[in-house]
């Protein structure tokens, strides 16, 4: 099978690349615009195409290509410019459909997130809520899952899988921050940690991605994917500590929780860690995956 990968050279990009080449029966297209990045693909005997996902001109190229899947990993997850989350996440995922279409793949297998319906209030969440973002970032996935669904409608053969915080060895974005705030201890818990965080570790996802493409039922609707076990932040901090053989988190006294949530930068950011993220995984769970890997019993290694 040829496979096309976007976003190859970043955190799930790359575990998803190292996970095929195990396979042996792909053979492997990555585009990347930076080639710096992409010495760290290198190694695994993939092509290399440098293109631009939001320059359409640049994509022409992979027009010369058989291509029988594309994995859409490429994403803008954060920024400064407001611009850059809409020129790739909605016009960028749009030129991939557009592509997809034209190349007549198999399938299309997009990741989103949980982002686009985390501004519900029900917990656990469920895919069939409203979209609800609580962040430019989240908007935008919203604008991209529909672009996704246009292009459905038009014949695209395509799966929309929502992860919620990934991690895993070279975590960017939400997770890496809670790992770098824990080593340097500069990141306490808020009300004793009692909040539940669903997480996924990354070779889950991977696992996911490559099991949506066995399966028509997933070219419908969207889907959660999520670790199985789900912990409260007390117990996720602790053991990310341990792994990073630092103390244990530092406890904010229930009297400043208050006054520390309030503050214009830092309560914004904790905030987060103050409320239930819990996710069904039902959907998903119905037409046979189940996420294999745990933290608890595999921690060690994940770092």
């Amino acid at each position: 099978m040829n496979i096309l990968i976007t976003g190859a050279s970043g955190f799930i990009g790359r575990h998803l690349v190292e996970r095929l080449t195990e396979c042996r029966k792909h053979s492997l297209f990555c585009l990347v615009r930076n080639s710096n990045k992409a010495k760290n693909i290198k190694k695994f005997g993939v092509e290399l195409i440098y293109a631009d996902i939001t320059r359409n001109d640049t994509l022409s190229q992979v027009l010369n290509y058989k291509i029988d899947v594309i994995f859409h990993c490429a994403g803008c997850v954060d920024s400064r410019k407001h611009s850059s989350f809409y020129c790739v996440n909605v016009l960028g995922t749009e030129n991939i459909c557009l592509l997809a279409l034209r190349l007549g793949v198999e399938r299309v297998v997009y990741l989103s997130s949980v982002a686009v319906v985390s501004g519900n209030s029900q917990i656990p969440l469920t895919e069939d809520l409203p979209f609800r973002a609580t962040s430019i970032y989240g908007e935008s996935k919203i604008e991209g899952e529909k672009k996704v669904c246009e292009y459905r409608k038009k014949g695209l053969r395509a799966v929309i899988l929502r992860p919620c915080m990934v991690y895993g060895k070279g975590a960017s974005h939400m997770a890496g921050r809670i790992l770098f705030g824990l080593k340097h201890r500069i990141l306490p818990l808020v009300d004793n940690g009692k909040r539940k965080l669903h997480m996924i570790f990354v070779k889950n996802v991977v696992e996911a991605m490559i099991f949506s493409l066995s399966k028509k039922e997933f070219l419908k609707g969207s889907f959660f994917i999520a670790d199985k076990e789900v912990f409260t932040a007390y117990e996720l901090f602790n053991v990310f500590s341990k792994a990073l053989n630092v103390g244990p988190p530092l406890n904010i006294p229930g009297f400043l929780n208050r006054f520390l949530l309030g503050l214009p930068f830092i309560g914004r950011k904790l905030k987060f860690f103050n409320e239930d993220r819990v996710y069904s995984t039902k959907r998903i769970e119905l037409w046979g995956f189940y996420s294999t890997y745990s933290l608890k019993d595999n921690f060690l290694s994940f770092w």
